[in-house]
């Protein structure tokens, strides 16, 4: 039985290793706005009030519509600990609860994808969201207001 939890615990330290590489390695976020907002950067500080419902409008007083992506993303679990100080999965546990007791001002919309992601906040000026640096350095249509490593 010893050795049982033994080889449990390794496997668990190995797991804990190999999950803090892979975020440290994780290509850089992004934290995008669409190109007519007139925001041109975000502390994070000031996305955490907006991804944790206590910011629900732009300076203009135009309502932020968030994005998220779904709990499996690596750029969802360095978005979730950098700005959130949580795992992914906490998150979206909270998220629910909020939901159910009717205390969610403005949830996050959850997508599949990047590319859903930046095409949401190419089209609405009020959108947020976050995505791998790399997929929108060069897009003209959306903004980066913030970058996460």
């Amino acid at each position: 039985m010893a050795a049982f939890l033994k080889k449990i615990a390794f496997l668990a330290t190995v797991a804990l290793v190999l999950a803090v590489s892979f975020l440290e390695a994780a290509e850089p976020v992004a934290v995008i706005v669409n190109r007519a907002n007139q925001v041109e950067k975000l502390s994070e500080s000031e996305v955490k009030k907006i991804y944790t419902n206590n910011t629900l409008s732009w300076s203009d007083g135009a309502p932020i519509i968030i994005y998220d992506l779904s709990t499996s993303d690596p750029s969802r679990a360095l978005f979730s600990d950098k700005i959130l100080g949580k795992a992914p999965e906490l998150v979206a546990e909270e998220w629910a609860h909020l939901k159910i007791t009717n205390q969610a001002k403005n949830p996050p919309q959850v997508m599949k994808s990047q590319a859903l992601i930046i095409r949401r906040v190419m089209r609405e000026k009020g959108a947020i969201g976050y995505v791998s640096l790399g997929l929108v350095q060069n897009n003209p249509s959306v903004k980066v207001v913030s970058t996460l490593q």
